[in-house]
């Protein structure tokens, strides 16, 4: 019987990168307890928004700690799937991965700076805060599902367009109904402030991903 050559990329990165995750969210879970096991029932009810968002601390040590594991989890997917359409493969994978996390970072915290001071100049600190901890939460909440998927696609099942599509799809599809659902409890006070919230949506919900899109799409191009 002919042997048959095969060649295996190595990764020992991603493996640690994934232990590092789940050390994280133990580390999370045992500091954080209470706060924990009601963060992970985000999606069944609102006990952890109604506790914790009547004076959201944005920069507590918990939020802190999920979004860096928000930020492994959804860099690894972006690393699919731009893998899954780049031909030929990148020849330095980790240089790319710190790359895709550098700028999925900076263009969240950005964007977060940008509302905070917008905020702060048209007088809304209180609403703000609460509006970008609950996204912060409800984001944190799904990168946290997104991981297994992530730990499936790269061990044990290879990742077709399609696949990658239709997690894209039902992402995006998340974040929408998280917007609509803060948008719907702070309805009246929208409607009062109709003109600032046309002019937040286009330019700081709709500008800065439009941007993000034709910046990955020149990438995957050069």
């Amino acid at each position: 019987m002919e042997a048959i050559e095969r060649h295996a990329v190595s990764q020992d990165w991603i493996t640690l990168l994934m232990v590092l995750a789940f050390v994280l969210l133990v580390v999370a879970k045992y500091v954080f307890s209470q706060r924990f096991a009601h963060f992970t029932m985000l999606f069944a009810t609102d006990k952890y928004l109604l506790l914790k968002g009547k004076d959201p601390n944005l920069f507590h040590p918990f939020n802190i700690v999920m979004f860096a594991v928000n930020v492994i989890s959804v860099g690894l997917f972006i690393y699919i799937f731009y893998l899954t359409f780049a031909d030929p493969s990148p020849e330095r994978p980790k240089v790319l991965f710190l790359r895709i996390v550098t700028a999925y970072t900076a263009f969240v915290l950005l964007k977060f700076s940008l509302e905070k001071i917008i905020a702060d100049v048209i007088s809304v600190n209180q609403r703000m805060n609460y509006y970008l901890f609950y996204k912060l939460s409800y984001r944190n909440f799904m990168s946290l599902i997104l991981l297994p998927v992530v730990i499936f696609l790269i061990y044990v099942w290879h990742p077709t367009s399609l696949i990658l599509f239709i997690i894209l799809g039902i992402i995006l599809l998340m974040n929408f109904i998280t917007l609509i659902s803060v948008f719907r409890k702070n309805s009246q006070f929208i409607f009062n402030n109709w003109f600032y919230f046309i002019l937040y949506l286009c330019a700081l919900e709709i500008g800065p991903y439009y941007i993000l899109y034709k910046t990955v799409t020149s990438l995957q191009g050069e």
